[in-house]
């Protein structure tokens, strides 16, 4: 049988089949996958804010139940902000000037309009120097019954202590409880434990009314409720001085609860990036005001900012002292029982800023252990504060963040600490008045169900915080 072969024309080559081939190879595999596609096991499924927001779901929704969700809002949104006239720039009138033309509200001005009448705040404090008197008398009459007693002499060393030995143990530790005052007592950190369960067998901290003078001489302007109009930018003078700088409005209050005199030392425990220090300048009741900060970039940032506001020849300027000391260290920290007022605005999670900001978030997962040691953390910075104060002055606790375990449990357990290790004891000074007053400017919510301190909550109206301030008095 023969086979008959058909010859192909000579468009249909060799070449030219193989290039046809090759076409409809390729529209047969058009749109299918070329690779197996894969993730790094290093790539985050999830940013930091939104861990940051699942967390404040988690944790705050059970707290504030039906406020949570104006909160969450809130803290979404763009924060309001206060302006503060600098009272060091040569155009401080027209700056003050430019601020009542924008139709804004004088913060003081109208917490001073509305306060309670002198007589009660005067019967307030009346009434409470003589508790706190009484108490002194107490502790006056215990020293003199030891001395009755024959506790004054003591008995010759009977040896030498060599370096290494002078450290405690932990059975002398748990005698210190009940003993004199010793803030200068030296406690290895290694050796000062905080479990975050030491208020649970404490007497509770007990709370006292507390009143305050506002200062006249600060000057802080905020738009009226649901107003979202800005400020303009700064002036500055022929010195280079600016005239006005713009912060939170909640972050005024921390000062303003210091209740500060003209002849206070004052020490802003963690001072930069300064806003607090500059309110305190402002007030101009202080004798001197020690503006420390551990890092040394950031005590950079708050010379720099400190140097825009204050000329350098001025009279203020020569009352102000920078330091560095880590304030979180209980063995370190020597600055004990010489300050009038102290203010700590501790580190936290920042609650507004890690629902808004990725970058350098406390809630990305490298800084977990971070995170979680915060309240350890900022128990050690409020003993050293409560160390750091003189008997009869007033220790200023505040965070900007919405978390009891930050704010309350720190307060209770600091004092109980502190009780315990170095004999000193503290009462709160209860901020229910400011709080009613700034309430009737219309511009501030509080919560109603804080059991310790204040708390600024974040409301689209008037969108300040949050912000929570404990005010605390040393009595012992």
């Amino acid at each position: 049988m023969s086979v008959n072969f058909i010859s192909l024309p000579k468009k249909y080559s060799k070449h030219y089949l193989q290039i046809n081939l090759q076409h409809f190879q390729q529209k047969a595999n058009y749109g299918a996958p070329r690779f197996k596609p894969k993730i790094l096991k290093t790539k985050p499924l999830r940013t930091p804010s939104m861990l940051a927001l699942d967390n404040f779901d988690f944790y705050y929704g059970p707290l504030f139940t039906n406020k949570w969700p104006s909160i969450r809002l809130g803290l979404l949104m763009p924060n309001k902000f206060a302006a503060v006239v600098n009272r060091f720039s040569s155009s401080f009138e027209v700056n003050k000037n430019i601020m009542e033309s924008l139709g804004t509200i004088n913060l003081i001005k109208q917490i001073v309009k509305d306060r309670d009448p002198p007589k009660e705040v005067e019967i307030i404090r009346k009434r409470f120097d003589s508790q706190l008197s009484k108490l002194q008398e107490n502790k006056t009459n215990n020293l003199v019954c030891r001395l009755e007693s024959g506790m004054e002499f003591y008995l010759p060393p009977t040896h030498e202590l060599k370096h290494g030995e002078l450290e405690p143990s932990d059975k002398e530790m748990e005698l210190i409880e009940g003993s004199e005052p010793n803030i200068r007592r030296i406690i290895y950190d290694s050796k000062f434990k905080v479990t975050g369960l030491e208020s649970l067998d404490a007497d509770p901290l007990i709370t006292v009314d507390d009143s305050l003078i506002y200062p006249r001489d600060l000057q802080v302007f905020i738009h009226p409720p649901q107003c979202i109009d800005g400020f303009p930018g700064p002036i500055r003078d022929e010195q280079n001085v600016s005239g006005w700088w713009l912060l939170d409005g909640a972050s005024i209050l921390p000062v303003l609860a210091l209740d500060l005199n003209e002849d206070d030392i004052v020490l802003d425990m963690c001072a930069s990036p300064g806003g607090k220090s500059l309110l305190i300048t402002q007030t101009g009741k202080f004798a001197s005001l020690v503006c420390n900060d551990n890092k040394l970039s950031r005590l950079g940032q708050l010379r720099r900012a400190l140097a825009m506001y204050i000329p350098a020849g001025s009279e203020a300027a020569s009352r102000i002292i920078l330091k560095r000391k880590d304030v979180s260290s209980v063995e370190s920290w020597d600055e004990c029982g010489i300050y009038d007022k102290v203010l700590l605005d501790a580190p936290c999670t920042s609650d507004r800023l890690s629902a808004n900001q990725d970058d350098n978030n406390i809630f990305a997962t490298d800084k977990t252990t971070e995170r979680l040691d915060l309240p350890q953390k900022q128990t050690k910075m409020l003993i050293n504060a409560l160390r750091s104060v003189r008997v009869g002055g007033s220790v200023i606790y505040s965070t900007c963040t919405l978390a009891p375990t930050q704010n309350e449990l720190v307060v209770e357990n600091a004092v109980v600490l502190a009780q315990q290790h170095y004999g000193i004891k503290f009462v709160e000074r209860s901020l229910k008045r400011m709080e009613k007053l700034l309430k009737r400017t219309g511009l501030y919510r509080f919560s109603d169900q804080q059991q310790r301190g204040s708390l600024v909550l974040p409301y689209i109206v008037s969108n300040f915080g949050p912000m929570f301030i404990c005010k605390l008095q040393r009595i012992v």
